[in-house]
């Protein structure tokens, strides 16, 4: 410790003013900063490592956190949520599709639609059937994508910066109907030439459609999700209408069990298209919903576990 020397009175009776020892002064200061270090080490008990007393800031703000998790994942936990009743609603306009080749061949087999030269005769109840199940399957498609597009580009908003405006399916909603709307008006001023309006409608349409797709082929890719079904949907029309071009155009020379078998051929594409669209946007729900599983993780920990050669 710091000790101060005093030198013996002058004469005089008066004291000396003590005397600064630099030895001793940097004693005293390696003394305070090893007991500094001391106090600030984990002390061992019996084996056991003693750490220092947390700091009431970082405990208050670590209990603040895991107070508020479990309402951040309540909140997320119902934006996610949201996806799951569209998603059925629309795959149930699918099956509706999906099941109109086989109810209508079954009007045939009750000869309430039956084959005459190439061409389906039907009468009143089957046109009653054909109506409910082609608008059943119509709405619920158109009301189910509607939904599930909207509430789908919200939540991917949460994985990737660019990713589709939650605007997007209503507004080609309302571009497509605005465009049916003037192609039905179009007799009365084109007259003969309407036929051309109704074509430019239909193939803005099938724009539209293609291009919607597209674009959440996009944003699948962009937060991590499967791409390979988008891709399906957007290819496979095109060569079902290839197909379906042929198959018109010697319509008239093929036998009626031939058209029949074009009938369930084409029951079975929309039944699997139907299907890689549930896909689809099944693993656009799981990628924004963080659940996914990467690929590369899996055989990177396949490779670990893998016995050296």
């Amino acid at each position: 410790m710091h000790q101060t020397t005093f030198p013996p009175p002058e004469q005089g009776g008066q004291p000396v003013r003590p005397m600064w020892n630099p030895v001793e002064e940097a004693h005293r200061r390696a003394e305070l900063e090893a007991a500094a270090a001391e106090r600030a080490t984990p002390k061992r008990k019996r084996g056991k490592v003693v750490a220092p007393p947390p700091d009431p800031t970082v405990t208050q703000q670590i209990r603040a956190i895991a107070a508020e998790m479990p309402t951040r994942e309540h909140k997320q936990a119902g934006e996610f949520r949201l996806v799951v009743v569209p998603r059925a609603i629309t795959v149930t306009g699918f099956f509706l599709f999906f099941a109109y080749p086989a109810a209508f061949l079954y009007l045939n087999h009750l000869d309430h639609a039956p084959l005459i030269n190439g061409t389906f005769e039907m009468d009143e109840f089957a046109r009653r059937i054909s109506a409910v199940m082609l608008i059943g399957g119509a709405l619920c498609m158109l009301i189910g994508w509607l939904w599930w597009g909207v509430a789908a580009a919200l939540n991917a908003r949460h994985q990737a910066k660019w990713s589709v405006s939650p605007w997007y399916v209503p507004l080609t909603y309302l571009a497509v109907g605005g465009a049916a709307v003037l192609a039905g008006m179009a007799p009365r001023w084109l007259d003969d030439q309407a036929i051309y309006a109704r074509a430019c409608a239909l193939a803005f349409g099938v724009v539209m459609f293609f291009s919607t797709l597209g674009t959440y082929r996009t944003t699948a890719e962009a937060v991590g999700s499967e791409t390979k079904f988008w891709t399906r949907l957007i290819a496979v029309p095109w060569v079902v209408f290839a197909a379906g071009g042929v198959v018109w155009w010697f319509w008239h020379y093929l036998p009626d069990q031939a058209i029949l078998g074009a009938y369930v051929a084409l029951q079975l594409v929309q039944g699997v298209y139907g299907l890689w669209m549930y896909q689809a946007m099944l693993a656009f729900d799981k990628a924004c919903a963080g659940t996914r599983q990467m690929r590369q993780d899996d055989q990177e920990f396949a490779k670990f576990f893998r016995p050296g050669r």
